[in-house]
């Protein structure tokens, strides 16, 4: 089933509750704003996304495998033990986002925004992040191994225990003399 909604309608008509329904017996939605919604303990795995707004939303313990987003708002989320593994992610912007526990690990994640990410114990391994942005992103116990980083930008990171082994960080941006740990 598919949802579609008026893209980035500021007043929404839909119940919060109703929300979830949709969510929950959806396969693809289509431009709704589910901004400042809890998602806890939910299995959201094979769901594609386009247009949607999940600013400011928690995530915890919520599964969105082999997921499909595009032109999504994330903006200042929040996920906890999450996982995202095998999801193909694009055009999409998860600015300001605060991730724990979670893993990314063999998504293609093409041209998202990361910046101001701040991120612990976050596993990207094994995934394609052509031209995305970490601009002021602070990574701590972040896993990039075997990464494809290909115009992946690092401007004025903070990292910590963060491992770049088997990736093509030379083809990455990072600050001017500055070398990938």
């Amino acid at each position: 089933m598919t949802y579609s909604g008026v893209m980035f309608s500021a007043h929404q008509d839909i119940p919060r509750q109703s929300l979830y329904e949709i969510l929950a017996s959806s396969d693809e939605v289509n431009s709704l704003d589910f901004s400042d919604l809890d998602f806890r303990d939910m299995d959201l795995s094979g769901k594609s996304f386009t247009g949607c707004r999940f600013s400011r939303c928690v995530f915890v313990n919520v599964k969105l495998d082999r997921s499909k987003m595009r032109m999504c708002f994330l903006d200042f989320a929040r996920f906890s033990r999450c996982t995202l593994t095998g999801s193909d992610i694009q055009f999409t912007s998860f600015a300001g986002v605060h991730v724990n526990d979670t893993s990314f690990e063999n998504s293609d994640l093409l041209h998202d925004n990361f910046n101001g990410l701040l991120a612990g114990n976050v596993n990207f391994s094994d995934s394609d992040l052509y031209n995305s942005r970490f601009v002021m992103a602070t990574l701590k116990d972040t896993s990039f191994q075997n990464c494809n980083l290909k115009k992946t930008m690092f401007h004025q990171t903070t990292r910590v225990k963060v491992s770049f082994k088997s990736s093509n960080t030379r083809e990455a941006i990072f600050d001017k003399g500055e070398e990938p740990e």
